[in-house]
């Protein structure tokens, strides 16, 4: 026991803070998935019933995840500490309009950057599989519970156990990097078709790692990651797929390339000027 614990120590922080939001991650979607998917199983029978109950489920194991990393129940020893790494901080009504501001700001400016990077590399298509079988209404609660619980252990386990940790001892902007760079090759876990997305992975965990640093709270990031989330399942499972576009290499740089650059530009540099504003509410929110 001792040696384990000297052996934790001599660990760098960053090594720590990365397997321990590895731990994090892990509980969350492993947890999640086994009370939905026994859900599921248990009123297979009473197939109107099965995809709410489900759904409620997921819904009371998250809410228990997030009170137990936030500092609640046993033991009171380590509680003061895993509130501080969930950092589930409330905010004022401003800093909750600014944050809203550049989250959604970065969205759009991220997705025109998605749909350019979709043209200098083959992207492969995302598909959400193993819902095809069910019924309307319960296929729509997997998916909302499935956006629910990655916006909650992800952010839970990226932005708050790994990121805060790294940001006391390396300061933000490593913590950042490494934090979104994590949260990207994570994803590989999927498979190797998630390959040509690790890069914008990377870059939407990198706005969710700022926005969780100029607020201090990961909350607004729980909010982004599942609505955004939540979108893209719904697109994956019920949009039209759309014909894959040429690559700049095989049919020259055309308008549509430029009009989505221009717009990530513009959209993208709101987005820093609002989180800059956030950055003032912080600082004036720690003077005395």
């Amino acid at each position: 026991m001792r040696f384990g614990s000297a052996l934790w120590q001599w660990m760098p922080v960053i090594v720590r803070a990365v397997l321990t939001g590895l731990v994090v991650l892990l509980c969350g979607a492993l947890g999640w998935s086994a009370i939905t998917l026994g859900s599921l199983h248990l009123a297979a029978s009473v197939s109107w019933a099965a995809g709410p109950l489900a759904l409620l489920a997921g819904s009371i194991f998250l809410w228990g995840y997030w009170r137990y990393l936030g500092g609640s129940w046993w033991p009171r020893s380590t509680s003061l500490a895993r509130r501080e790494r969930l950092r589930a901080n409330r905010l004022s009504g401003r800093a909750w309009v600014w944050a809203l501001m550049t989250g959604t700001l970065a969205t759009v400016s991220f997705i025109a950057l998605l749909t350019v990077w979709g043209r200098l590399i083959r992207l492969q298509p995302w598909t959400f599989t193993g819902v095809s079988h069910y019924s309307f209404v319960t296929a729509l609660c997997i998916l909302t519970g499935a956006a629910a619980e990655a916006g909650v252990v992800e952010e839970a386990a990226f932005r708050g156990y790994m990121q805060a940790k790294m940001e006391k001892q390396y300061g933000p902007r490593v913590a950042i990097i490494v934090v979104a760079l994590v949260f990207g090759l994570v994803h590989l876990a999927n498979g190797n078709h998630e390959l040509t997305w690790l890069l914008p992975y990377s870059v939407f965990g990198a706005i969710l790692g700022v926005l969780a640093y100029r607020t201090n709270s990961i909350v607004p990031g729980v909010l982004l990651h599942a609505v955004v989330d939540a979108v893209r399942f719904w697109l994956a499972w019920r949009g039209t797929p759309s014909s894959p576009r040429h690559l700049i290499w095989e049919s020259g740089v055309d308008l549509n390339f430029w009009a989505n650059l221009a717009v990530a530009g513009v959209f993208g540099s709101a987005a820093i000027l609002a989180q800059r504003r956030l950055a003032a509410l912080r600082l004036r929110s720690q003077q005395p």
